[in-house]
């Protein structure tokens, strides 16, 4: 009986080390990931309306509490705005960073570009 209970133990150590090997590494990946450089904001401003914020996160002063994480508008960024899986249309944020999209049917949810030389898409 103790013989039984010894080897389901190590068969369940054994079992967490090799889950763990092998998830460590995702160079394997067909996709690698990267974080985006920017965050959006969307806000529904009526029912076929809405207005996203595109902002870009300056993290320079995350160890000092006084300053912390920034976040800046990003003006003149070229977004593809779709929804479902459809191109809505291409829009360029203002001064403020922001765009408004007007839709009929289904909201927008996606939205792509590329900023400083990486290319993000971001679902809402």
């Amino acid at each position: 009986m103790k013989t039984m209970k010894m080897i389901s133990k190590y068969f369940g150590i054994s079992i967490l080390i090799l889950l763990f090997i092998s998830c460590d590494d995702d160079s394997d990946l067909a996709i690698k990931r990267v974080a985006s450089p920017v965050t959006i904001d969307v806000i529904s401003s009526n029912t076929s309306e809405i207005t996203a914020t595109v902002l870009e996160l300056d993290k320079s002063g995350i160890l000092d509490n006084s300053v912390g994480v920034v976040s800046n508008a990003v003006p003149g960024l070229v977004l593809e705005v779709f929804a479902s899986g459809i191109s809505v249309g291409t829009f360029t944020t203002n001064s403020d960073g922001k765009v408004i999209v007007t839709y009929v049917g289904t909201k927008p949810n996606e939205f792509a570009g590329t900023h400083k030389g990486v290319a993000f898409r971001i679902k809402k």
